[in-house]
């Protein structure tokens, strides 16, 4: 690699020449986002396979570089400036593999065809994950779920990238999960593959909860799906509802009336606005019942 300095649009023609992925220049966040907001990344990268994501890493390190791992999209709000360094994106790295007593899934693969495969074998033990938007590798970072379950609670075992570069193969308990949380977002480590256990002890029905989601959840406008986190048992919806700001907006963001603990893009929203929703929001609430809410959602800095 070049040793001396390069202009942002060189260092990234540089990038594109040691990588085989696909690699696109100032790319809008917006179209990235299930809330579709967030200006425009210097550098979108879709890794082919491990050894890309290595070679990005390497980079990124050698020409002090920030990179962003990118799933699906959801609960995500990237700023309207954009994003200066290298987003990594895992949605083309696909694949599911059957084992005994489990099914290994690559990072990029999304919730939705991991329970196609599961349910093809006979297993709905993963089901409730109905409906929720994301990519394997996303959903194993946030421990994605519903009140009664979550995704680390069927997780087995998660094959990770370290910041070195270095693959590692993490226990469940190495993972660290807690409510919408995990110790892999704390590492900084990337999914490349989760391996799950394919059991019927608890089946939950897809068609139900999905009806079930219809019903209870905002469908119709773009958002990034739950906001802040449940505090201590209480619902954040119900909180954010009794301090009277369903319906709050803010230019083209809005609290929604059908369940408020989502804000919705109207059409032409920018993350700025969908801040401004967030601050008056935590403060009426803190104001009302003395409950800081804290954030489910990732609001990525630069």
């Amino acid at each position: 690699m070049r040793e001396d300095k390069l202009l942002p649009a060189e260092l990234w023609e540089e990038f594109r020449r040691h990588v085989t992925g696909e690699v696109f220049l100032n790319e809008e966040m917006a179209r990235h986002t299930t809330i579709q907001t967030g200006g425009a990344a210097a550098c979108f990268f879709y890794p082919q396979h491990t050894a890309d994501i290595k070679r990005a890493l390497t980079f990124c390190s050698h020409h002090r570089q920030r990179y962003f791992i990118l799933g699906n999209g959801s609960n995500l709000l990237f700023p309207d400036r954009g994003y200066s360094g290298l987003v990594i994106a895992t949605g083309r790295l696909r694949g599911l593999r059957l084992e005994k007593d489990g099914l290994t899934a690559r990072a990029g693969e999304t919730i939705n065809s991991l329970l196609d495969a599961a349910n093809a074998f006979g297993y709905r033990g993963l089901n409730f994950l109905a409906g929720i938007p994301g990519t394997v590798g996303g959903a194993v970072v946030v421990n994605a779920g519903i009140p009664q379950a979550s995704i680390g609670d069927v997780t087995s075992e998660v094959t990770v990238l370290d910041r070195s570069g270095t693959v590692r193969i993490l226990s469940q308990s190495d993972c660290r999960f807690s409510y919408r949380h995990s110790g892999i977002r704390d590492d900084g480590l990337i999914v490349l593959w989760v391996r799950f256990n394919l059991t019927d002890k608890q089946p939950y029905d897809r068609r139900l909860l999905l009806a079930q989601r219809a019903i209870k959840q905002p469908l119709t406008y773009p958002s990034a799906g739950c906001v802040f986190v449940n505090p201590g048992g209480l619902s954040a919806g119900e909180l954010i509802e009794k301090a009277d700001l369903k319906g709050f907006t803010v230019k083209r963001a809005k609290v929604s009336t059908k369940h408020a603990n989502f804000i919705l893009n109207l059409g032409g929203a920018k993350s700025a606005d969908i801040l401004k929703v967030i601050d008056i929001t935590q403060k009426k609430v803190y104001k009302r019942f003395n409950i800081k809410l804290k954030l489910e959602i990732e609001v990525v800095c630069d």
